[in-house]
C-alpha cells in the first residue's frame, strides 16, 4: 500500500491496484498527481471538495461522499457520483471502505473513511475528539489526523484521538494552510502525554509505503 500526501487534507491511497484520492483542496496541483480511480470526500467545505469536479473529469473518476457532497457534484455536472452515510460499508474496485461519523459541527454530514486494503488507513477529515472513535481501536494501521486547531482538533486534541484509536502510524494533516498547529508541537505533545506512535512527517507530494 502506498500513501501520498498532497498537502492540507488531501491524500492518495493506492491499494490492491486501486487509486483513491481523498479531499482535493483548491490549491492542489493535479499535474503532480497519479491516475485516480475514485475520489472520497469527507464533507462539503471547499477546502476539501475544491478541485473535485476538475480531477474527476480528468480521470473519469467516481466521486463518493455524504449527501451534501453528492448534491454539489451533481450540480457541477458530474455523473459518476455515489452518496454514502455514516455506518455504511461499501466497495470500490474490490477495496472495502467504511464510512464513520466525525465531530465537525459546521458540516451537515461529516464523515471519515476507513480504507481496508493490504493495510488499513483511516482519514478523519475535519474533526474534533469523539468518544465514538473508540470503535476504531485496533483496526487502524495508519491514521491521517488533523492537528491545525482551526475548525479541527488541535495538537493536544489530536493526541487524545490517537490515544483512543491507537494506530501504528500517524500522519498529521490539515496544518500550515489553516490553523496554528505544527508538527513539532504535535510531536512534543505526544512525548509529554507519553503516547507512543510512529509519526510520518511528510512534505507535500511526498509518500511512503506500508
Amino acid at each position: 500500500m502506498k500513501i501520498v500526501w498532497y498537502g492540507h487534507a488531501c491524500f492518495l491511497v493506492k491499494t490492491k491496484g486501486v487509486s483513491i484520492l481523498i479531499d482535493p483542496y483548491p490549491d492542489v496541483d493535479e499535474d503532480k498527481m497519479e491516475k485516480v480511480d475514485y475520489i472520497l470526500i469527507t464533507h462539503e467545505h471547499m477546502d476539501h471538495y475544491g478541485k473535485t469536479p476538475l480531477i474527476a473529469r480528468l480521470n473519469d473518476a467516481e466521486v463518493i461522499g455524504p449527501k451534501t457532497v453528492y448534491l454539489m457534484a451533481i450540480s457541477d455536472g458530474l455523473t459518476k457520483v455515489r452518496e454514502v452515510e455514516a455506518g455504511q460499508t461499501f466497495d470500490i474496485g474490490g477495496v472495502e471502505v467504511e464510512a464513520f461519523y466525525t465531530e465537525h459541527p459546521t458540516s451537515q454530514y461529516p464523515l471519515g473513511y476507513l480504507i481496508k486494503g493490504e493495510k488499513s488507513v483511516a482519514h478523519l477529515g475535519d474533526t474534533y475528539y469523539s468518544p465514538t472513535f473508540k470503535e476504531l481501536r485496533g483496526r487502524v494501521d495508519v491514521l491521517l489526523v488533523p492537528i491545525g486547531g482551526r475548525s479541527t482538533a488541535s495538537e493536544r486534541e489530536a493526541v487524545d484521538i490517537i490515544d483512543i484509536i491507537r494506530p501504528r502510524i500517524v500522519v498529521p494533516m490539515h496544518y500550515g494552510t489553516y490553523g496554528p498547529g505544527n508538527v513539532e508541537g504535535f510531536k512534543q505533545e505526544l512525548v509529554k502525554r507519553r503516547v507512543w506512535v510512529l509519526v510520518k512527517d511528510l512534505k507535500p507530494y511526498e509518500g511512503f509505503e506500508v
